[in-house]
This record gives structure tokens, sequence and C-alpha cells, in this order.
């Protein structure tokens, strides 16, 4: 089994989870996917750091943090720090980022590219949009 299909096989078994931080959120559903297809998360390391006290940590103490860790201001900065930028089309397991789907501490909302359309959480599971409403994309440089 390819990458392609481990990464429909978590999508299909991930669909009606519903968004729950620190558990299952735009986070830990791109790490878990790019797990799904490679053997490793693609942000292990960032998982639960966006939350403190059992509550999830506004977006002026997210910018403080990613400065901390990534001497990074913005999400997008931080990303930049470890994966490449794409412009156009974003390919199969490609970390994007879209304005149309539920926005959470980032200011976005994050997903994976599923190839021909990019899946994002929200509230009640999976929800898929059309390329053209991604607004950046990434893959690991």
């Amino acid at each position: 089994m390819g990458p392609r299909e481990r990464l429909n096989a978590f999508m299909k078994a991930t669909k009606d989870k519903p968004f729950i931080w620190g558990e299952h959120d735009c986070l830990t559903f791109t790490n878990d996917a790019w797990r799904s297809m490679y053997g490793h998360g693609w942000a292990d390391e960032w998982i639960g750091q966006y939350i403190k006290s059992n509550q999830v940590i506004n977006r002026s103490e997210l910018r403080k943090e990613l400065y901390r860790l990534h001497g990074a201001n913005t999400f997008d900065e931080a990303v930049d720090t470890r994966w490449k930028r794409v412009d156009g089309v974003p390919p199969l397991g490609a970390l994007v980022t879209t304005k149309k789907a539920r926005k959470w501490i980032t200011g976005v909302a994050m997903g994976i590219c599923t190839g021909t359309k990019c899946a994002f959480l929200d509230k009640d599971g999976v929800i898929y949009l059309p390329l053209d409403d991604i607004d950046k994309a990434w893959v690991k440089s």
C-alpha cells in the first residue's frame, strides 16, 4: 500500500471524528495524516505545545511561543522553517491552509492535500474543499 492508499484509509477512519483540542485538532489531524503516509508526523514536537493548564493558548501567546521555538512571528513563518512553500497546485500530502474553513488560533484552517481536493477538520469531522480555496501549501523539504 502506497502513501495515497494509506492517506485514503486514514481519511476514511477519521471522517466523522469530531474536533477536540489536543486530541483531534487541525495540527494532530495533519500530523497523523502525514504519519499514515510516511510513518512519522510532520510536527511531532509541536503536538500539545499550544495547550497550557488544559486551555488552548491565545494568539498572542502562540506568537510568543512560535518566536521562542522557531524565531518566527507567525504560524506560516514557523512552517517555513521546516517545509518548502509550494506555488501553484499542491501535491498529495502537502500541508495546506485556507480561510474558507473554520479558523482556529492560527487564523486559518490547516489541512492536508488529498490530491484533487484538500481535507480540513470542522467541528463534526472532515470536510473537503477544492484546491482553488487553498491560500498556502508546503511540502517536506
